[in-house]
C-alpha cells in the first residue's frame, strides 16, 4: 500500500487577516506558519518519504521544504492539488462574503457538490475530482512508498469527504489546520484513513 501523509500549508497573512480566503491566490507563509512548518516536521523527523508533491502556490512548496529541510528530496508541484477556486469570493473575509454573496453562501452550504463557489469558481466536486485523480495517479507511482503531499484546507477536506463518500456539504465537519496532518493508505484495492488533521505540535505555538 502507499501511504500518503497530507500536510496542509503553514498560516498566510491572509488565514491571519479575519480569514480571508486565499483560494488561488498565491499568497506567501506568514512568520508563524514557517514555525508551524518547523513544528511539523519536528513530528515527521522520522518517516522516511520516497517522493513529495505540493500544490504549485507558493504557501505549500514553501511548507513541503521547510518539511524537508535536510533531507535530499524534491518537491514536484501539481496543479491538481492547488486550492479551490473561491470565484467572487476570493481576498474577501469570511464575514463579509457571506454577507456580501448570501444567496450564493446559503446555496453552497446546502450543496457545494453542485454550487459554484463565489458564483462562478469551482464546486467541490470539481475539485475532488482533480485532487483524487492526482492521488490515483501516485499511488500507481510509487507503490508500497510513502508520499509526503503539501496542499490546502478546502481540497484535502473534499478528498477526504469524497473518499469517504460523505455528502460534501458536511466538509465543515472535518478540520484541517495550517500545518494539520492527515494520513491514508491506498491500494488498488482498499483505502483507508489512519488519522485526520493531527495538531498536537500546534499546542505549543498557541500559548
Amino acid at each position: 500500500m502507499t501511504t500518503f501523509y497530507f500536510v496542509r500549508h503553514g498560516q498566510t497573512g491572509w488565514n491571519a487577516d479575519k480569514n480571508r480566503y486565499c483560494g488561488r491566490s498565491d499568497i506567501a507563509l506568514s512568520e508563524l506558519g514557517k514555525k508551524q512548518a518547523e513544528m511539523a516536521a519536528g513530528v515527521l523527523k522520522d518517516v522516511h518519504f520516497d517522493a513529495a508533491y505540493s500544490s504549485t502556490l507558493c504557501r505549500a512548496y514553501d511548507t513541503a521544504n521547510i518539511l524537508l529541510k535536510g533531507r535530499n528530496l524534491p518537491v514536484f508541484k501539481d496543479p491538481r492539488l492547488v486550492e479551490t477556486d473561491f470565484g467572487r469570493w476570493e481576498g474577501e473575509r469570511l464575514n463579509d462574503f457571506t454577507v456580501n454573496y448570501a444567496d450564493n453562501w446559503s446555496a453552497w452550504l446546502e450543496d457545494p457538490g453542485h454550487v459554484q463557489a463565489g458564483i462562478d469558481g469551482e464546486n467541490a466536486t470539481q475539485v475532488f475530482r482533480r485532487f483524487h485523480a492526482c492521488i490515483d495517479e501516485l499511488a500507481e507511482k510509487h507503490p508500497d512508498e510513502s508520499v509526503l503531499v503539501v496542499a490546502h484546507s478546502m481540497s484535502i477536506r473534499f478528498f477526504i469527504a469524497g473518499t469517504l463518500e460523505v455528502p460534501f456539504k458536511n466538509y465543515r465537519m472535518i478540520p484541517q489546520d495550517n500545518t494539520g496532518i492527515t494520513i491514508m493508505e491506498k491500494s488498488s484495492a482498499d483505502t483507508r484513513f489512519l488519522a485526520i488533521n493531527l495538531n498536537t505540535h500546534l499546542a505549543a505555538l498557541k500559548k
